[in-house]
Parts: C-alpha cells; structure tokens; sequence
C-alpha cells in the first residue's frame, strides 16, 4: 500500500474551540475507518496513512469524529510520492509563505506570479494547478487561505513552506526503511 497524507483543515489536536480532536480520538478514528497505519506529523491535522481508498477512507474519518468531537470541516488526501515530487520543485528560494492544497474543477485564467492586495501587504501567488497553489506574502497576518479561497471559490488546507519541506523530509525517510525492510526481507544480498 502507498503512503498517503491527510490534511485537515482549522484542526489542532487538542484544542476544543475548533472541535480538534486529540491525538488518540484521531488515530482511533484512522484505525476504525481500515487504515492500516496512521501516525500524527505535528499537531496541525496532518496525517500520514496507509489505507485502501485513502480518500474515501479520510472522509470515514472525518465523519467520525463529527460524532465524537463536532469536527467536521476539509479533509484534502495526497501520495507521498505525489508531495515529495510536488513539493520539490518549489523554489529553494522561497523559504516561508504557504503551500495550499484544494480539489478545483477549474481556475480562474491568472498570470503568475498573481499579486492580491491585502489590507497590510501583499499575497503573492507562486504557483497554481487545479490541486495546490504555492504562495508568499509581503507584509504582516496575511494568510493564504481566505484568499485562495475567494480566488478559486472552493474550501482550501494551508501548510507552511518549511512545514512541508519537513513532511517531505519524513516521508522520504520513512519510505528509506520501508524499501531497506523489504531488502532485508529475503535475507542478506550477496556480493556479486
């Protein structure tokens, strides 16, 4: 099975004004819902899993816990393999600003890089495909997320650029033990 990642939107495990889940309500509910593994990465509502139908299986989780907790909010699913390519080709350059992951039928016809004025600076938009968009600010409390949403008229998730860059990180790492695992599953190589 491949690795996948559940971002949820507004949850932050523990914190009962946005109806946030804790750690084990979570986990318990990827694990009702069939998922075969599922770790917390942080404690911002990103998930990593693996699962058959992992969207289908994410949005089992969040019907959950609307009945445990009264979350019920975006849950948008992406491979391991989908974030590590995706989130490579972000310019080394842009060292903060936002990822932003959606499902857009469609987009709004905008050059880039498409500047938004804001009430205290400027939301910069990098990048912008029917499934993320990649997004730096100039200026103080300027988030991509209202934004973007108003721009292509569907609910978006929002991660820091360094935020992913380190879930990057850790599912590279964790797909390095599963290939060395399966290596050693046969018993040692042999020279040739």
């Amino acid at each position: 099975m491949d690795i996948q990642v559940a971002f949820f939107r507004n949850m932050n495990l523990g914190q009962a004004r946005s109806r946030s889940p804790r750690s084990a309500e979570l986990l318990d509910a990827f694990a009702a819902a069939g998922a075969t593994s599922a770790v917390n990465f942080q404690t911002n509502g990103t998930v990593i899993f693996t699962g058959d139908e992992p969207a289908a299986l994410a949005e089992a989780v969040v019907t959950r816990l609307t009945a445990v907790t009264g979350y019920a909010d975006l849950v948008v699913v992406r491979s391991a393999a989908w974030l590590v390519d995706t989130v490579g080709h972000i310019d080394p350059g842009l060292t903060a600003g936002e990822f932003v992951l959606f499902d857009a039928p469609s987009l709004p016809d905008l050059v880039l890089p498409h500047v938004v004025p804001a009430a205290t600076g400027e939301l910069v938009v990098h990048a912008l495909t029917r499934d993320h968009a990649v997004t730096s600010a100039t200026g103080a409390g300027i988030s991509a997320g209202p934004v973007l949403t108003r721009l292509i008229d569907v609910p978006v998730t929002c991660r820091g650029i360094p935020t992913m860059r380190r879930l990057v990180a850790r599912l590279t790492t964790i797909a390095e033990l599963q290939r060395t695992t399966q290596g050693s599953a046969g018993g040692p190589e042999r020279p040739r």
